[in-house]
């Protein structure tokens, strides 16, 4: 299968080095990302998050991604039970 070009630049085989912060896609820049985690949710879950995710982007106007949602959750967790 020949390569894309235009999705080269986000391959990064398994064991080889963190993407550098100025080659890393949007957003990701300086946090550091050294794993990607997949999460499958039920489609009841996925509205769940979705609307709590609008109804909070509604009351304070601000922009919450998927991501800081669930990343914010699991620190709350991790703190909670002493992790």
């Amino acid at each position: 299968m020949a390569k894309r070009p235009d999705l080269d630049a986000l391959i990064v085989p398994k064991g080889s080095e963190p993407v550098p912060a100025a080659a890393a896609p949007t957003g990701m820049a300086g946090k550091g990302y050294a794993h990607t985690l997949s999460l499958r949710l039920t489609a009841e879950q996925y509205r769940r998050l979705r609307r709590f995710v609008a109804d909070q982007e509604e009351k304070t106007g601000r922009r919450i991604t998927h991501q800081s949602f669930i990343e914010a959750a699991i620190e709350e967790r991790l703190d909670k039970l002493g992790g």
